[in-house]
């Protein structure tokens, strides 16, 4: 990765703005983009909802010094420097450098680091997209990063309350999150632990596929009848995994490796699967002439596909807590 700079107004000023956390899945999600883009192998997420606290910890390259300094600083990026870079192939995740600087809104945000042959770590902590506090970490040994939010939304009573009332809910949504994130980076590892509880929610092994992943958490029913898609058509790159379209199975999703929740495929091979299963069942009752019941219920196929684009082409939308994505341009070919 490159050294983090600040976005001149030209440019920050055309992206689309603010890293919306409205939710501890979407902060755990955007954390563990930061991981990747920094070439993590591993990524340990842990959690203690009574205290609203997260702590993800990677072993990528770090960050130096000079980039601590700002780094959760508004519009302060390694990622784009330019919009002409909008339209080049994408090799990270984030692109705005905001989710650090949002957090810090939300929480007290603190960040340990170390590089790669570099004799000390640093630690830095940050309130209300602030430094107050900016100095070497002698109890840094490892290379990577941790990044620690302390009182997660300490200013939004409402929110904080919910964290504690559905902390069932929000743990399962956090585990499901990072099982999407998994399937389409199958070559990190996962680890997410409850520290109220002390239970480990997840634990996922790195693989050169996601089909291992599939077939633990989804069986080898589905994981067998899965093909192998590799279509490219100029700037766009299709690759995955994709079913015959009688499985019945929920679907993934992703652009440029991040997860989407609802999108132009699924809308696609949703209404391809329709007309499909509809002649199906004209033709049964035209083979049976009589009106005894279609024997089979409505199903969907299984998928894991990523759809390689320029970022200028679409943008991620975000309802509740799903992101959605909706393109800018028509491709002919979809």
């Amino acid at each position: 990765m490159g050294r983090i700079e600040q976005l001149p107004r030209s440019v920050y000023s055309s992206l689309q703005a603010s890293v919306y956390l409205f939710d501890l899945t979407r902060i755990v999600e955007e954390l563990i983009y930061n991981s990747i883009d920094a070439r993590s192998t591993k990524v340990d997420v842990s959690l203690d909802l009574a205290s609203c606290y997260v702590k993800v910890d990677d072993n990528g390259h770090g960050i130096s010094r000079n980039d601590l300094l700002l780094l959760g600083e508004r519009n302060a990026t390694s990622k784009l420097y330019h919009l002409d870079d909008t339209n080049a192939g994408v090799e990270t995740l984030g692109f705005r450098g905001e989710t650090l600087s949002s957090l810090s809104d939300i929480s007290l945000l603190e960040v340990s680091t170390k590089v790669c042959g570099m004799p000390n770590g640093y630690r830095k902590v940050i309130k209300d997209g602030k430094s107050v506090y900016l100095e070497i970490d002698d109890n840094r040994q490892e290379v990577g990063t941790t990044v620690i939010c302390h009182e997660i939304y300490r200013k939004q009573p409402v929110r904080r309350k919910y964290l504690l009332t559905r902390s069932k809910k929000v743990l399962n949504l956090i585990k499901r999150c990072v099982l999407h994130i998994a399937l389409v980076q199958p070559w990190v590892a996962f680890k997410v632990v409850d520290i109220g509880s002390l239970n480990e929610l997840l634990s996922i092994h790195p693989s050169p596929s996601p089909l291992p992943l599939v077939t633990a958490y989804f069986g080898s029913d589905v994981s067998s009848t899965l093909n192998m898609v590799d279509f490219s058509k100029g700037e766009l790159k299709l690759l995955g995994y994709l079913s015959s379209p009688n499985l019945g199975f929920s679907t993934k999703e992703d652009i440029n490796t991040r997860f989407v929740s609802k999108g132009l495929i699924h809308h696609l091979l949703n209404n391809q699967t329709a007309y499909f299963q509809l002649n199906w069942k004209n033709k049964f009752r035209c083979r049976n002439r009589t009106k005894q019941p279609f024997p089979f219920q409505q199903t969907y196929p299984a998928y894991v596909l990523n759809l390689c684009c320029p970022i200028s082409c679409y943008m991620i939308a975000y309802e509740s807590s799903k992101a959605v994505l909706k393109f800018k341009v028509s491709y002919g070919f979809l």
